[in-house]
């Protein structure tokens, strides 16, 4: 059996929330002692922290109670709106933390001096994505642009989400990078297209970034001194090169280890 300091530790809650608890007759312990000490079993844990997580969700007291006593079907139907009420609250908080993120990476990326190379931690971000290039050729890439932005909605094109292109380019190897393949992005925020578009996610970690002039001789230059950076740190990095717009400038990034 536990006693209430060592129920309350694992459920991550204080001593003074189960006593409420238990005087509410909202969750109440397994046996009690002459002299008034609580004692709970370790099954009792799963049914804590359900309450605690309703509780969190900003379900009150009251319904929590009342969640207890009602027949098994308006049970079912009460979880439903709890569910419902999850789900919004997720996607509100997935709304804030996604702006938050934007906030945080454009307020550090304004501070990037040019041709200055760092590590950067980044938060995982979901774009939309054209088809693979295959010969870079002029007329390709206006069809890739044409094909992509078509299926978007003005609102997602007016919106101010990350945009630019994911190249196939291991190790930075500036040499290869005119000929190297690509998919235009766009974060995946707003689009109402109603149109069908392949997604791709940029996962969360440490990125070797470097700002660079957004042209050709730029961006080789800017990956020649990406590539050295990462060889003298001893830095691991993936052929996912992202090149996010940046103003007038582009932001060269390679996740590294």
């Amino acid at each position: 059996m536990l006693k209430i300091s060592e129920m309350a530790k694992l459920a991550n809650t204080t001593r003074r929330t189960l006593i409420f608890y238990d005087e509410e007759k909202i969750f109440q312990p397994k046996e009690r002692s002459a002299a008034g000490y609580r004692y709970y079993d370790y099954d009792q844990l799963y049914d804590l922290l359900f309450i605690l997580g309703l509780t969190k969700l900003g379900i009150s007291l009251k319904k929590v109670k009342q969640l207890q006593t009602t027949k098994d079907t308006e049970v079912v139907d009460e979880l439903l709106n709890v569910q419902e009420n999850i789900s919004g609250k997720i996607d509100e908080l997935s709304k804030i933390r996604t702006v938050v993120a934007q906030k945080l990476n454009q307020e550090t990326d304004d501070k990037l001096d040019l041709y200055q190379p760092i590590m950067i931690q980044r938060p995982c971000v979901e774009f939309w994505c054209s088809k693979a290039s295959v010969s870079c050729t002029e007329e390709e890439v206006a069809e890739l642009f044409s094909d992509f932005y078509q299926q978007l909605d003005s609102l997602a094109l007016m919106d101010g989400s990350q945009s630019g292109f994911l190249t196939d380019l291991p190790d930075s190897q500036a040499e290869l990078y005119p000929d190297a393949g690509f998919r235009v992005i766009k974060e995946s925020t707003t689009n109402n297209s109603g149109k069908a578009m392949p997604r791709i996610e940029k996962p969360a970690g440490k990125y070797a970034v470097i700002k660079v002039e957004s042209t050709t001789s730029g961006i080789c230059k800017g990956l020649e001194k990406l590539h050295d950076f990462c060889r003298k740190n001893n830095y691991q990095i993936t052929a996912d090169l992202w090149q996010m717009n940046s103003g007038d400038d582009v932001l060269a990034e390679h996740g590294g280890t």
